[in-house]
């Protein structure tokens, strides 16, 4: 799939609607997900389960937004 297709995928059903889009790969019994909004992504966000490697994810997310946040 060319990467201007999936550019405008993820806008069209997450990030135009205030959606957090998350993807999580397993590896050998550990995962690690990442996280965006549209404006703001974090990675390499590890955990043991799936629902884990998705909730440090989210928890980074909200970091990086409160420290955007705090500059402005």
């Amino acid at each position: 799939m060319p990467l201007w297709i999936r550019d405008f995928w993820d806008w069209f059903w997450y990030y135009r609607r205030g959606k957090i889009k998350f993807t999580v790969y397993g590896y050998e019994g550990n995962y690690e997900a990442s996280a965006g909004n549209g404006k703001t992504f974090v990675w390499h966000c590890y955990g043991n389960t799936p629902e884990a490697a998705k909730e440090m994810a989210l928890f980074k997310l909200k970091q990086a937004l409160e420290e955007m946040q705090k500059e402005h």
